[in-house]
């Protein structure tokens, strides 16, 4: 199935909407989560995401083939306390842009990743960090 709507982000999000759309029908959205990620993943949030369609942060959700990946709520919902809510999308477009998005779409496209290794990110705080460091 990796070719499935390979060509299309646009038909690969109308299926990502009926599969979600199943799981708040069918009430299992408590227990589960869908995340798909797509060669042409754009964010459409309305966020210009530091440069459009073709900005680093959109390599967040992008993959070399359309994929899935299946999260169970519970799990993901303990691994978010104690984190601010949107501080990791934050770090995670920093991080992406630092990287830049010609050399990412690159390394998609070879599917090689050796150039992220040895690089400086910048961490995720916590909500604890955060309130340490305005109480100082």
């Amino acid at each position: 199935a990796p070719e499935f709507t390979s060509g299309s982000a646009e038909g690969f999000d109308a299926f990502a909407d009926s599969l979600n759309e199943a799981l708040t029908s069918l009430k299992l959205e408590e227990k589960l989560q869908l995340v798909f990620f797509h060669p042409g993943f754009a964010f459409r949030d309305g966020k210009e995401r530091m440069g459009g369609e073709g900005a680093a942060a959109n390599f967040a959700r992008r993959s070399p083939v359309p994929m899935i990946n299946l999260l169970r709520t519970p799990q993901v919902r303990a691994a978010q306390k104690g984190i601010p809510t949107g501080s990791v999308y934050d770090t995670n477009e920093k991080n992406l842009a630092s990287v830049g998005s010609e050399q990412l779409q690159e390394m998609l496209h070879r599917c090689e990743w050796s150039a992220l290794e040895g690089r400086t990110y910048l961490p995720h705080q916590t909500r604890a960090a955060i309130e340490s460091a305005a109480n100082r």
